[in-house]
């Protein structure tokens, strides 16, 4: 069977678990830790397809991994079944499928704000708030500093860019330069 339909079926399993009991929230936000954990760690990884390891001790560094060990009882039993059940290899996209599912059920819109230099808190907050007036339901978006911007922002916001660098626009400039000196030689 297709690594992406398995994984498909077992976030949808766990997204109906912890809507049940109301814990689907808090389960998002152990299993965004997790990725977190999971991308900035490879030695998680290789422990946890290790055949050698114990299922115990795969669990244990599951929960450290999603919240500082200390994972809900819906999180903690769904992680023992796909240990039980040897998916662990498929537990990364597993958790991107259950975000996935997360999103769209809530209507969360994502994106990614690239700024030439960190943004203040009240900055992001009323971006995401005049980005939220603008789409229906709630945005959510990384941020990434890339001095190379010089100055002005990137935002990427599902299927839509709002380029308003320094950068492109010296960009711009350059080929309209470019362009006009081509007809003059």
């Amino acid at each position: 069977m297709n690594s992406g339909a398995i994984s498909r079926r077992y976030a949808k399993a766990l997204l109906a678990y912890a809507k049940d009991s109301n814990h689907e929230d808090l389960v998002y936000k152990q299993v965004k830790g997790f990725i977190r954990h999971y991308l900035k760690v490879p030695e998680l990884r290789l422990a946890l397809e290790n055949p050698t390891v114990d299922k115990s001790q795969k669990l244990a560094l599951l929960e450290e991994a999603s919240r500082r060990g200390v994972t809900c009882e819906e999180l903690t039993r769904f992680l023992k079944l796909v240990l039980d059940k040897g998916r662990e290899k498929l537990l990364l996209f597993i958790f991107y499928s259950y975000m996935d599912l997360y999103r769209t059920e809530k209507n969360i819109h994502r994106g990614k704000l690239i700024t030439a230099v960190p943004l203040p808190r009240e900055t992001k907050d009323a971006l995401r708030a005049l980005i939220t007036r603008k789409v229906t339901g709630t945005s959510e978006f990384d941020t990434k500093v890339d001095p190379e911007l010089l100055g002005g922002y990137i935002l990427l916001m599902e299927f839509h860019r709002v380029d308003a660098s320094v950068a492109s626009q010296l960009r711009g400039v350059k080929k309209q330069f470019i362009d006009k000196n081509r007809r003059i030689v």
